[in-house]
């Protein structure tokens, strides 16, 4: 393979979910990791894999950096891979990247939770194509550069309105995960899509998070059940609004806590893992964009505005003790 032929990727935020899509990558392209926390363990031995589905591996990235800017040195990159925790209340994602953006040229994919995720990146980088892919996976870094991955595995891949015509490389994208033998849906509507995962993750998530209690707890606990579906249902009415999409809110509901009952039985959310950590959790991007978009629509929604309150309240608790 010649110098011209190889297909640059820089992933950054490199924990669970980066080290699964950059080894599955690296089957096809020259990939860097950006490693904060696990920088150390990653740079001497890689990632340590075990994965129901991909097999166990060692994996180790073709280069490791602490920082984008230290990065910079191995590209210029065609794929900025961002599998950061999207935290705008923390930080911004367009800063963060930008040392190693090529103007025009660079391909930015979020890969990440929430709703209304790629505005900032669109407008920061207007000139840049866009990719948002929203991901269905269990994996989690049980130890430093150590990751344990489920069976269950799931990419739904598309461009954004708002972003410059990213059709082409969004096509080139999904080939070379498809190289890695990941299961990649391509999608039309990338805003429904991120709306529609906000059903679950805006409901099971704070109540999880709030309460304290796993999937099987809160089903378990008809009152903690009733809030989700309290919650489940405002965020419908939301994006139904937003939207202009009819849902069937009572059969969709009960399809969304049987598939927790068999799919995600005591299962903590990473919300959940977030506050027990006394770590930042997404609650702009999971439930402030929600609430966002039901008031601009007119929209009642007080169990969506308390449950974002309290878990707001926690995000500025934890982030002053850590000052």
């Amino acid at each position: 393979m010649s110098d011209q032929q190889v297909v640059r990727v820089l992933t950054v935020g490199t924990g669970a979910v980066g080290a699964i899509y950059s080894w599955r990558l690296a089957q096809s392209c020259e990939v860097t990791t950006v490693c904060r926390s696990n920088y150390d363990a990653v740079r001497q031995h890689g990632f340590d894999i075990e994965s129901a589905k991909f097999g166990k591996g060692i994996f180790k990235p073709h280069h490791v950096a602490r920082t984008v800017a230290e990065a910079n040195e191995f590209g210029p990159f065609d794929y900025i891979v961002v599998t950061l925790k999207a935290l705008p209340d923390v930080y911004s994602t367009a800063d963060i990247i930008a040392p190693a953006v090529n103007k025009g040229k660079t391909t930015i994919v979020l890969i990440q939770n929430g709703f209304e995720i790629e505005a900032p990146v669109i407008e920061r980088f207007p000139s840049n194509p866009l990719i948002s892919v929203v991901a269905y996976i269990g994996t989690s870094q049980i130890a430093a550069g150590k990751i344990k991955m489920t069976a269950i595995e799931r990419l739904q891949v598309g461009t954004h309105p708002a972003a410059v015509d990213s059709t082409a490389t969004c096509e080139k994208f999904k080939e070379h995960l498809t190289k890695g033998d990941v299961l990649v849906e391509p999608v039309d509507n990338i805003e429904k899509v991120r709306f529609e995962k906000l059903f679950w993750n805006g409901s099971f998530s704070p109540v999880c998070a709030i309460l304290g209690l796993n999937t099987t707890q809160v089903i378990e606990n008809e009152v903690a059940l009733d809030l989700v579906k309290r919650l489940m249902r405002e965020i419908m009415t939301a994006a139904e609004k937003a939207l202009g999409i009819k849902y069937e809110i009572d059969n969709r509901i009960e399809a969304l806590i049987q598939g927790t009952v068999v799919g995600a039985p005591n299962y903590k959310p990473s919300m959940q893992l977030d506050l027990e950590r006394k770590q930042p959790m997404e609650v702009v991007v999971i439930l402030g964009t929600a609430l966002n978009s039901a008031k601009k629509n007119g929209l009642s929604v007080p169990t969506l505005q308390l449950m974002h309150d309290l878990c707001r309240s926690m995000n500025v608790h934890h982030l002053k003790a850590q000052l």
